[in-house]
C-alpha cells in the first residue's frame, strides 16, 4: 500500500508531465511519441525474448 507522500509525490509528478506537455512544441510532442513509442516496442520485444527462452527451458527440462 502507498504511503501518503509517495501517493502525492506522484500526483505532482503527473501534474508537471502535463503542465510540461502542453508548454512543448509539436515538434518536440512528436519526438517524445516516438520515444516512447521505440521504448515500448523495445519492452515488448525483451518480454517476448524472455517469454520464449522459459518455454524452450520448459520444453528441454520437460523432454530429459
Amino acid at each position: 500500500m502507498m504511503n501518503r507522500n509517495t501517493r502525492n509525490g506522484l500526483l505532482a509528478l503527473g501534474l508537471a508531465a502535463v503542465a510540461a506537455w502542453y508548454k512543448m512544441s509539436p515538434e518536440q510532442k512528436s519526438s517524445v511519441k516516438n520515444k516512447v513509442s521505440d521504448l515500448g516496442n523495445k519492452l515488448k520485444d525483451n518480454l517476448n525474448n524472455l517469454k520464449n527462452q522459459v518455454n524452450q527451458g520448459n520444453s528441454t527440462q520437460s523432454a530429459s
